[in-house]
């Protein structure tokens, strides 16, 4: 079995398998924060919510996924999600041609928190001192 944990500005992301062409990892969200706005070029995004409330922005409309709910971002997908209640979400990505490459990922804008109600990144927070991981 595959383990590795990486701190996000969002939480944490433990890898549990990694193949050619499969990544599964649990993500442990902090209320409060959101990823980087992203696509992919090959890569799906399946997420299941274990325990968190978590809102999935995309170009093709907005959905608050809950516990026991799932939800697939097709590659090319623009999306990004924001924590609403803190909690575990498992996220698989796939390819269905080809395999896993880990620089499949386009980046318009950084993550971050939320503080005193205004959304920063996290370079934004670095500016102003905020920066707590």
């Amino acid at each position: 079995m595959y383990e590795d944990t990486m701190i996000k500005i969002w939480g944490t992301r433990k890898r549990l398998l990694l193949t050619d062409t499969t990544e599964v990892d649990l993500l442990d969200l902090k209320k409060g924060s959101f990823c980087s706005i992203h696509s992919h070029n090959f890569k799906y995004n399946y997420f299941y919510d274990i325990s968190a409330i978590v809102q999935i922005k995309t170009e093709l409309g907005d959905i608050i996924l809950r516990p026991g709910e799932d939800v697939t971002v097709n590659p090319h997908i623009i999306h990004q999600f924001k924590i609403i209640k803190s909690g575990k979400v498992l996220e698989i990505a796939y390819v269905n041609k080809g395999i896993i490459n880990m620089e499949d990922i386009i980046r318009t804008k950084q993550g971050g928190r939320v503080i005193n109600g205004e959304e920063m990144t996290l370079d934004e927070m670095r500016e102003k001192g905020y920066l707590e991981l």
